[in-house]
């Protein structure tokens, strides 16, 4: 159990995969009347100065160093005018302004002790449903990765140089442009005697993902003289893996590609359609609705439509694409709400008439695309406005550190004007 003396609250969050362990944060929580801004602080920009006694501080250092993460929550009353008990007559969103720290990166990574009466939290690192969806997400995706860098890995030298290859931006392409599925599939295998079959079997999905991202980049740049249109359905919004759009690197090195190719092109159109988890939207959890606004968000900046879109009835959980430059069909994988398989293993029944069929008719039933605003999102979700609004520049030390496999979507605290459109005004090989 862990010290309550420390621990106020622990928070399980679940991961919405059966396949990914629930995420579980455990919080300090502090309370302050009265904000002290200061310009000029440890962390190098403004922050909110919270006095704490230096025995405390010591105690929490002391805390850290066991090893269990712990969150700092900063509440601070909205109406310094109301009563304790008048709290309970408004809504949660009305009581408290919240902020945010994970205090393991401030003790590792700050020289706290030269300011120990005192923690400095970063003023972008308010909490709200946005930034909390955010948290959520960055652990997701630490956590889903974190067999590829766990102690049995690194006891294996080979293998640890193998993985990266499929990580990198640019190796990654030129890996596979090499020596194709081969690289992944004449090596890995020689290491199966080594894990258990779970583990195996997850690192070895994992390193798919990111060299089957690779051979699309591949064949992407091969074809990028005549490449005019990417679409794609992407089952990953169904369930918690839609956070591998906005924290994985893999998937960012994906995107990005999509967007080189066709920027500044006005005979490209890049899409992307991410179905609700839910056939209807009220069912949708909020901290999934915010993880799905945000993608939409950060990948209209690198110049690809993204559209939230219904759940269909029927194959939700298939992929289907279409690539242009005489790529065509490229089989991805399958998705359900406990597991997923390659389709390159289990075959797939679709022909390309079929998933632009698929296609053009989930678009027309779209509920947010690159030309709606916040107060759009925040309408069709029935939540307050205030609630999806992201800081101005990227929250520090709330998140997991990156990493190799973890990537921060810094396009989201970009300032963006209201409406942004993306190249391309009509959609390519439509029937």
């Amino acid at each position: 159990m862990p010290d309550t003396q420390k621990v106020d609250f622990r928070i399980t969050v679940p991961s919405l995969w059966k396949n990914s362990e629930n995420i579980t944060l455990e919080w300090q929580v502090k309370s302050t009347a009265r904000l002290e801004f200061v310009d000029k602080s440890p962390l190098g920009g403004r922050c909110i100065k919270l006095g704490v006694k230096r025995r405390d501080l010591e105690s929490l250092f002391e805390f850290s160093r066991s090893g269990s993460p712990l969150m700092l929550a900063l509440a601070v009353q909205r109406d310094r005018s109301q009563r304790p008990n008048d709290l309970l007559m408004v809504s949660p969103f009305e009581r408290f302004h919240w902020w945010g720290l994970d205090l393991n990166q401030y003790f590792s990574r700050t020289d706290w002790r030269s300011r120990a009466e005192a923690i400095y939290i970063p003023e972008q690192n308010r909490l709200n449903l946005a930034t909390f969806s955010l948290l959520w997400g960055a652990r997701w995706v630490a956590d889903y990765f974190s067999s590829l860098s766990g102690p049995e890995l690194l006891m294996l030298p080979e293998l640890s140089r193998l993985i990266p290859h499929f990580f990198h931006p640019q190796r990654s392409v030129d890996a596979i442009g090499e020596r194709g599925w081969s690289l992944l599939e004449q090596r890995l295998p020689r290491f199966r005697r080594e894990f258990d079959p779970p583990t195996f079997s997850k690192i070895s999905f994992q390193t798919g993902l990111a060299a089957g991202l690779g051979v699309i980049r591949h064949r992407m740049y091969e074809a990028a003289h005549c490449l005019d249109v990417v679409r794609n359905y992407c089952p990953e919004s169904l369930f918690g893996t839609a956070n591998l759009w906005l924290f994985s690197s893999c998937y960012h090195h994906f995107m990005r590609t999509s967007g080189e190719i066709g920027n500044g092109r006005d005979d490209y159109f890049s899409q992307r359609l991410l179905p609700l988890p839910s056939e209807d939207i009220r069912d949708v959890p909020l901290i999934m609705l915010a993880t799905l606004w945000h993608v939409l968000l950060v990948y209209r900046t690198l110049h690809t439509e993204v559209r939230l879109v219904q759940r269909p009835s029927s194959h939700a959980g298939d992929d289907f694409s279409y690539y242009g430059g005489g790529i065509g069909y490229f089989p991805w994988f399958t998705l359900s709400g406990d597991r997923a398989d390659w389709v390159i293993e289990i075959g797939s029944t679709h022909a390309l008439a079929d998933n632009l069929d698929f296609i053009n008719a989930r678009e027309r039933e779209s509920w947010l695309d690159a030309n709606h605003t916040e107060a759009d999102a925040a309408r069709v979700f029935h939540i307050p406005r205030e609630q999806l609004r992201l800081p101005g520049s990227c929250p520090q030390f709330m998140f997991p550190r990156e990493s190799l496999f973890v990537r921060y979507p810094r396009e989201l605290f970009i300032a963006q004007p209201d409406r942004l459109l993306v190249h391309g005004t009509h959609p390519k090989g439509t029937s």
